[in-house]
């Protein structure tokens, strides 16, 4: 009998607000992700009723998601962040494992020490660049597949901030406005405007984000 395939497939052109189970197959930061949030949901005495009724997710999502078995959208991690009152920045740190030579150091994050959350079958992975020492900053590298977008709504978040375009181009749009970047191109803006981006292009798209306040998903 042949082995089903334990692939996980990303398909750009899905809305990042959506999700889509696939049972049997995961990826160790879905495995990753999901240990976590069952640990803090345990950690708040939640069941998974409980935290089901405080989002907008059902009982079977959620179970997935704690088993590594699907990827939460951006969407979904804002809910489940928000019902367990806990910070996303908290997804991103650093566990028990160890990084190879590197050791862990308050000021500066090794490349092979950083936690990827990717999400749901958005096209988007983050990866949590800030040193511990930083107390309010946050900073976190961003690869977009062709075709990845944030949620399709205009989103508002507390704080400065402020994009950097390393490779590829991304369309930004802050209230009215819209700005078309290309590499070495920075985009800014206070917590007071709703903003959302795109990489609308065939070829993918790597930026960082600095955010001065603490980050939440």
């Amino acid at each position: 009998m042949k082995t089903p395939s334990r692939a996980k497939k990303r398909q750009s052109t899905t809305a990042p607000d959506q999700e889509h189970p696939t049972p049997g197959s995961a990826d160790s930061s879905d495995q990753d992700l999901g240990r976590r949030l069952r640990a803090m949901r345990k950690a708040k005495g939640f069941t998974l009723q409980e935290l089901a009724a405080r989002t907008d997710m059902s009982i079977g999502m959620l179970s997935q998601v704690e088993r590594g078995v699907s990827s939460p959208s951006m969407r979904s991690l804002r809910g489940l962040c928000a019902a367990l009152g806990i910070d996303g920045a908290t997804l991103f740190s650093n566990s028990d494992d160890s990084a190879g030579a590197d050791s862990a150091n308050e000021f500066a994050v090794w490349a092979s020490q950083r936690k990827a959350l990717r999400l749901a079958d958005s096209g988007v992975t983050k990866y949590r660049v800030t040193p511990a020492n930083c107390a309010s900053l946050e900073a976190f590298l961003m690869e977009l597949e062709p075709g990845a977008a944030s949620d399709p709504n205009l989103l508002m978040q507390t704080g400065d901030k402020v994009g950097y375009i390393i490779s590829g181009k991304l369309r930004v749009f802050i209230g009215d406005e819209t700005l078309l970047l290309q590499a070495g191109d920075t985009y800014g803006f206070t917590g007071t405007r709703r903003y959302r981006w795109e990489n609308a292009w065939d070829q993918p798209t790597v930026f960082l984000v600095v955010n001065s306040a603490h980050f939440y998903v």
